[in-house]
């Protein structure tokens, strides 16, 4: 090597030195700025990560959670689930190069700070924390933003900013549960790179807005469980427009309108529109998608052919009106009457129009039928939109048809000219244009308030004929008269009719006040009557009389209870004392299935079939007994749903009041947790206790927020559950039922229910809201933990109340686990979803109303620990076990028995 080569040598080595050792320690002293910021922001936590100590927070192990680039630059920060308490730095806006910011699953609270100069933020995760404020700038100046995530924050009611706008970048974002008011934010379809958006559990009211349809990337739509009393509404056409996606979650609104018709292309995998009010046939395009895995439709008002997907997950059976319990076509007439509706766009207005028999038992909304034949349909003021099917020709023994001041649309369909036997078509004060059909000359014929001016007809007036005088009317002004002079002498005869039947009712039940025996109102169950609260005041309007019943209520019978049917049909759901008589054996002391402070319940047959008959008490009865005896007709005729006992009938007879209910063979959940010794009952398995709870908080979901009034059940115990032969629940008793106000789902009334079971806030104050049935819902669920009894005398006094010694015992898990039901044999699968449930039940017995879930949130927290429990060990059918087909049938009789009578009833507590 010459001497000029070994001179170059060490300058080489220190050249190499120079690049790789110094650097970083002169990074770190250069930044220190951003290095000021991370040691504030250690100041500002209450217990910051242990890892961070010294100053050095851009080398070595410490400040873990902290990534710096090579210039010593912060530009990460992933403090996730790291038990951090206390708030942010206003100063973390200078972490100007910052491009993720995840601090998902902390306890910080206070205020978000600004974000503004963060221009280089990708990823910003605040999920699960306590952040109450947003600042005024949330969301400027974030265009790298790509993925937001932020629910589950106890945020005060706001609205997505239009400044999203900016976030051209943003793929994902999900604000879940933390308070989203108003309309779906206007802003969000701007968003073109979109691919999940998830605004669940917030307060969003209103439509879809019909610019989603830009959103071609989107993947998944999560939209479900808004907790606003009006919640996202309308039809759903636009989410077939949205080409990628794969999740759509829209369950527990008040969607209508029928399911879209979707592109053989769709990508679609997980499909819940369940707990809505959609309505119409399910279309063949969605049955057909192939990557379909789950699907759920359950609790609208679906009619029509019942589908048949190939999905995995199917939920459709409950709470629809398909015309038969089996995939297969609908009756003629069913066909017809569905595409007379498909013309109104399936209104729900006519989603009554459910079944395969709109003539047998009570015709449909409507309908006036003669031997199995539509020969009237009467839908005056209905609200109906869309046009008038030419589906009306095939109705050939229709004679009358008013759709008379309604919003239709379009012509009147050529069709209806050929109706041999129509000769009344009124369809006055609508929207209808075109020119008016050629109709046979003796059809009276109204057509007034429309817009047919191709056709001269004056549609501001007139006498409602089309411009030419009926046959039968030839003034319009005299048969006028003579009508209403007809309607008064026909008013008049029912009024001296009425005053007749009255006075001799009156005579007659004189005569027979005393015809039937008291009732003993002592209670064999162990339940103590002292533990029941007096009902004060009921939500019914009820004044003592006969004729405030009402006399249309809901009767859900199964496909192989037609007799039973036959005679609630033959009858009306006012059913006459001898029928009653005659089915209990005169109310034989031998046929009592339990007693209770109002009454007794009686099993009783009704031509073959067995059903439950509570027989109140005569002497009781009084204003309080009545109120509610008419409470419980009031709320079970607005009600439907597989998870509570449907009322059948009902009778009046002088001071007698008996109602008539399906008959449940499991007993109640009270005989199997407490009264074991008294029941013979075997203690019911984890699995089945899971699965109770689960349809317990399906039926009061239902009443809170699905039905369409919001009712208040203020009488949730074990012995108000009942169930049937294959030990599913169902909730019964509804005497002290409370509607909530539109206006506002709390109220103050007089206390009523029973002790143990009253939430604090109501037992001392009176106010009555949905968060009083989850408080004792928590205490169901402990008592189904522990398989002891709300409130217990016979233990030491600082043991009594199940509700004190339960949440005491589960801050320790050795004493927890004794304080079990020792009866339960648990796996570690199931003592861990134990704990969950302990957890669910602790958090519904929250003493402050607003520190419990709702009942929703029940179901979606208990829905996924019993979808844990599957079929095992399947034993071919040749060794004797039960093959794979024998199991799908027995899950399909199990969902189809869900809404129907069961063979059995148990005791009720009154």
């Amino acid at each position: 090597m010459g001497r000029a080569g070994f001179l170059l040598l060490p300058l080489l080595i220190l050249l190499a030195l120079a690049a790789t050792g110094p650097a970083p320690a002169a990074a770190a002293t250069a930044n220190t700025a951003d290095a000021g910021v991370i040691l504030e922001l250690a100041k500002s936590l209450t217990k910051p990560p242990p890892s961070w100590t010294g100053t050095d927070v851009c080398g070595g192990a410490s400040f873990q959670g902290i990534t710096c680039d090579g210039a010593g630059r912060v530009i990460g920060i992933n403090l996730a689930k790291q038990q951090l308490y206390g708030t942010l730095p206003s100063s973390l806006s200078d972490l100007t190069e910052l491009q993720w910011l995840q601090l998902q699953g902390n306890a910080l609270e206070g205020a978000v700070p600004s974000l503004v100069r963060m221009g280089s933020l990708e990823t910003l995760a605040l999920d699960g924390n306590a952040f109450t404020i947003l600042p005024p700038d949330f969301l400027e100046g974030l265009p790298a933003l790509r993925s937001l995530s932020m629910g589950d924050l106890p945020l005060k009611s706001w609205s997505i900013p239009d400044a999203i706008a900016e976030c051209t970048a943003l793929q994902n974002f999900s604000v879940s549960n933390s308070t989203v008011t108003g309309p779906f934010p206007a802003v969000l379809p701007n968003l073109t790179s979109l691919r999940m958006l998830r605004l669940s559990y917030n307060y969003l009211t209103g439509g879809l807005p019909t610019a989603l349809e830009g959103l071609g990337s989107l993947e998944s739509l999560e939209l479900n469980n808004q907790q606003s009393k009006d919640k996202l509404s309308g039809p759903i056409d636009v989410v077939a427009k949205l080409v990628s996606l794969k999740t759509l979650w829209l369950q527990s609104n008040l969607f209508t309108g029928p399911i879209p018709e979707f592109s053989p292309d769709s990508q679609l995998v997980d499909f819940n529109v369940r707990d809505n009010h959609l309505t119409g046939l399910v279309p063949a395009s969605l049955i057909g998608i192939t990557s379909l895995q789950n699907v759920k439709l359950s609790n609208n008002y679906f009619q029509g052919p019942k589908p048949k997907f190939t999905a995995n997950n199917v939920d459709i059976d409950s709470g629809n009106g398909f015309c038969l319990t089996d995939p297969g076509p609908c009756s003629p007439l069913a066909n017809s009457l569905l595409e007379v509706a498909k013309g109104f766009g399936y209104p729900f207005e006519l989603a009554q129009w459910a079944g395969n028999d709109p003539c047998r038992g009570t015709p449909w909304l409507g309908l006036i039928c003669i031997k199995m034949q539509v020969t009237q349909i009467n839908l005056p003021r209905r609200n109906l939109l869309g046009t008038i099917s030419p589906a009306f020709a095939n109705l050939t023994g229709l004679q009358r048809l008013d759709l008379s001041n309604n919003q239709l649309t379009g012509g009147i369909p050529d069709a209806l000219t050929t109706m041999a036997n129509l000769n009344y078509l009124d369809v006055s004060n609508n929207r209808l244009t075109g020119q008016v059909p050629e109709f046979k000359p003796n059809i009276k014929l109204m057509t007034a308030g429309n817009r047919f001016g191709e056709s001269g007809v004056d549609s501001g007036g007139g006498d409602g004929s089309n411009g030419r005088s009926s046959p039968s009317n030839p003034t319009g002004s005299r048969n006028s008269k003579s009508n209403a002079g007809m309607i008064i002498g026909i008013l008049v005869a029912v009024i001296l009719l009425v005053v007749c039947v009255g006075f001799f009712l009156h005579h007659r039940k004189k005569k027979n006040v005393d015809k039937f025996s008291p009732i003993s109102t002592k209670s064999p169950s162990g339940e103590s009557e002292t533990m029941k609260i007096q009902v004060v005041g009921t939500n019914g309007n009820s004044n003592g009389s006969d004729s405030a019943i009402p006399s249309e209520l809901y009767s859900h019978v199964s496909a192989d209870s037609a007799n039973t049917a036959d005679i609630f049909e033959s009858h009306g759901m006012q059913l006459p004392m001898s029928v009653l008589l005659k089915a209990t054996n005169s109310f034989d002391e031998d046929y009592i299935l339990g007693r209770g402070g109002f009454g007794v319940v009686f099993k009783g047959t009704l031509n073959g079939k067995l059903v439950a008959v509570k027989r109140c008490d005569s002497g009781t009865m009084g204003t309080k007994g009545l109120q509610e005896f008419m409470a419980e007709i009031d709320v079970l005729r607005k009600v439907r749903h597989r998870h509570l006992v449907a009322l059948l009938g009902y009778c009046t007879h002088g001071n007698e009041r008996l109602l008539v209910y399906e008959y449940m063979s499991g007993g109640t959940l009270r005989e199997h947790l407490c009264d074991l010794q008294q029941s013979g009952y075997a203690p019911l398995t984890w699995t089945q206790r899971m699965t109770i709870a689960l349809d317990v908080a399906r039926g009061i979901e239902y009443l809170h927020g699905l039905a369409q009034e919001t009712f208040i059940h203020r009488d949730l115990k074990p012995s108000n559950i009942l169930l049937d032969q294959d030990l599913r629940a169902k909730v019964s008793d509804f005497g002290l039922v409370k509607l909530a106000k539109d206006t506002d789902r709390s109220m103050m009334t007089r206390v009523a229910g029973t002790f143990g079971y009253l939430a604090p806030e109501y037992a001392t104050t009176g106010k009555v809201t949905t968060k009083v049935d989850v408080y004792a819902y928590g205490v169901i669920l402990m008592e189904m933990i522990t398989g002891r009894k709300v409130l217990d005398n016979s233990l030491p006094e600082d043991e009594t109340h199940l509700v004190t010694i339960f949440r005491r015992n589960m801050l320790d898990k050795e004493k927890f686990r004794k304080f079990v039901d020792p009866t339960l044999e648990l796996s570690a699968e199931s003592w861990n979803s134990l704990l969950e449930l302990a957890d669910l039940a602790r958090h519904c017995t929250a003493r402050e109303p607003f520190q419990r879930p709702d009942m929703c949130h029940c179901v979606n927290r208990l829905s996924s620990l019993v979808d844990q429990w599957k079929p095992v060990n399947i034993v071919d059918e040749e060794e004797g076990g039960t093959s794979e087909m024998g199991l799908h049938q027995q899950l399909q009789r199990w969902r189809r028995d869900d809404f129907t009578i069961s063979d059995s009833f148990n005791t009720y507590s009154m």
